[in-house]
């Protein structure tokens, strides 16, 4: 079987490699631009190496881990205190551990947390689909939910919760509610019955960068990558499909691995309406460097509470957890603004952005290198309805056999969620017993 995947990013890089693992050597990869990666892409400045986009993931993953070792990408964990994770509101920068323990943080008053705790006695609903803001109310009490849906809304997607599905963006949260009738129950039995035997998943980031993930991925594939291919449509062609491009490749199966919007500027009216009703949030990414080893707080870095009033959503301490992302004595903060429900930002979004991080961190800051990343596609917004209108993809899909959707847009905008639906992907087209054939013809 031939397969051509459209789109170097990482979805597309993943979903590939997995192809070439099931036994499949006739794979091609087209990708318009000369470098992989898509918006996982690095940036080097003076000494200062930047991660605009995603710049470390939890390892190790029963799908990631696996590809990562099939390509040599040489992973190193973060500091330890990357464990740190941090909340600005009300003026004050509030740790919170990485565990049910959260609730006990002074991020909200006591007779709040009272509340929160007596999750464990709420009952569970099969609501069929239902906000993130309502699904957290629900559990934990108006106070506490408000924080944590915006917390979670905020550091994954830049959303907003009275918008985005919590069975849709978070279907962890539904799970543990169905399986132990609570989210406190049901977060406690996983890690009592966490084997002994297994690493726990712990942050690590690429050793060279997240191009080179991408450029190892690439180079995996040898033959199998084409850069250079702006691809102008895919269209069926009896039993095969054509992507057409600088030339017409043929295939029985093609993978669309661009972003949706992308995608449907490549397929036929009626998937590409479809395709456009997938909302977006823009955001801009901000990149400040300077000298000054302790700059920054210890750990990972701190999200931006509601009612702040700010552009900024995160902070990501680069060089405390990553210290050699600065230069020695340096230290390099990334800034996440904007999102869904923000007023726009102008040219002097850099300056707003380092007021903001002062104001957050409590120190003065003098950066000697800005780094302003304002052309990353919006993420994906999982909004109500998200699951039916992915169940009505899959309609879609199904009438256009052997072709294929994968990346953020879908089912995750993870890095591990992508290697989970590459896995998806990869069973998709090859079955359960994959042969090879020659190169997609051209």
């Amino acid at each position: 079987m031939s397969v051509i995947v459209v789109g170097g990013g990482l979805a597309g890089l993943l979903t590939a490699t997995e192809l070439i693992s099931a036994g499949m050597d006739d794979v091609l990869l087209v990708e318009k631009s000369d470098v992989p990666g898509g918006v996982a892409r690095t940036i080097r400045r003076d000494g200062f190496t930047f991660e605009p986009a995603v710049g470390a993931v939890a390892l190790p993953h029963a799908h990631l881990s696996p590809i990562l070792g099939r390509i040599g990408v040489e992973m190193k964990p973060a500091a330890p205190t990357a464990s740190v994770r941090q909340v600005y509101t009300n003026g004050r920068l509030i740790s919170i551990p990485l565990s049910p323990k959260a609730l006990l943080a002074p991020v909200i008053p006591w007779p709040a947390k009272v509340r929160a705790l007596a999750e464990v006695l709420s009952p569970s609903r099969d609501l069929a689909d239902e906000s993130l803001a309502n699904f957290c109310r629900r559990r934990f009490g108006r106070r506490a939910g408000d924080m944590v849906g915006w917390l979670m809304a905020s550091g994954v997607y830049a959303g907003d919760p009275e918008r985005l599905s919590a069975r849709a963006a978070f279907p962890i949260l539904r799970h543990l509610e169905n399986d132990a009738g609570s989210v406190l129950c049901g977060a406690l039995a996983r890690r009592r019955h966490r084997q002994p035997s297994g690493a726990r998943p712990g942050l690590h980031y690429p050793r060279d960068g997240m191009t080179d993930l991408a450029q190892r991925a690439a180079g995996f594939l040898g033959d199998g990558y084409r850069s250079g291919f702006e691809v102008e449509s895919v269209r069926r062609d009896g039993s095969d499909w054509l992507v057409v491009g600088p030339e017409t490749l043929r295939a029985d199966s093609v993978i669309l691995a661009t972003g949706p919007h992308r995608t449907a500027d490549l397929v036929d009216a009626e998937l590409a309406e479809h395709l456009r009703e997938l909302k977006t949030a823009r955001v801009v990414v901000v990149g400040l460097g300077g000298e000054g080893e302790h700059t920054l707080p210890k750990g990972f870095g701190a999200l931006v509470g509601p009612g702040e009033g700010m552009l900024s959503r995160g902070l990501l301490y680069e060089s405390s957890y990553a210290p050699d992302r600065a230069p020695e004595g340096a230290w390099l903060l990334k800034v996440i603004a904007g999102g869904s429900g923000v007023r726009p930002w102008g040219d002097d979004i850099a300056d707003v952005v380092r007021g903001e991080a002062e104001t957050v961190i409590g120190r003065r800051l003098s950066p000697t290198v800005t780094i302003v990343v304002d052309d990353l596609p919006g993420i994906p917004q999982y909004e109500i309805g998200h699951s039916r209108w992915l169940d009505e993809l899959e309609g879609l899909m199904a009438a256009r056999s052997g072709l294929h959707v994968t990346g953020w847009g879908y089912r995750g905008v993870g890095v591990t969620q992508l290697a989970t639906d590459a896995l998806r992907v990869r069973n998709a087209v090859s079955g359960p017993n994959p042969r090879a054939r020659q190169r997609p013809s051209q």
